[in-house]
């Protein structure tokens, strides 16, 4: 499973928390929204894990960019900032799921190893 991450990127440590029973998961990390389209344009992922507040052009835009050159990519939104239009907004878009922060790290490995095994 190939997973790149921007949401995450300073707040979990990764070692045991993002895995897939069964299933290898190499993560890559973007340290900005460019750096997560250069990733993309270059190799395929299973999943992406993205922040609405993002810097220099927000989550929603990269989930839209994400879907366009890989529309199989399974993407999970995280927000401090929860509203129902958001929500909505991004599972329009093709988001698989919508979290909020303070993230729950259980559920997060719940939601990836479900979207694994989809």
């Amino acid at each position: 499973m190939q997973v790149i991450d921007w949401a995450l990127r300073l707040t979990v440590p990764y070692e045991g928390t993002i895995t897939a029973q069964r299933t290898a998961t190499i993560v890559s990390t973007a340290s900005n929204a460019y750096q997560a389209l250069d990733l993309i344009n270059k190799k395929a992922f299973d999943l992406a894990i993205l922040d609405i507040k993002m810097f220099p052009i927000d989550g929603v835009a990269l989930l839209t960019e994400i879907k366009r050159h890989s529309p199989s990519t399974q993407v999970v939104m995280i927000t401090a900032y929860p509203t129902a239009d958001s929500r909505n907004e991004c599972l329009k878009i093709g988001a698989s799921t919508y979290l909020t922060k303070p993230l729950d790290i259980q559920e997060l490995k719940t939601v990836v190893q479900n979207l694994a095994v989809a």
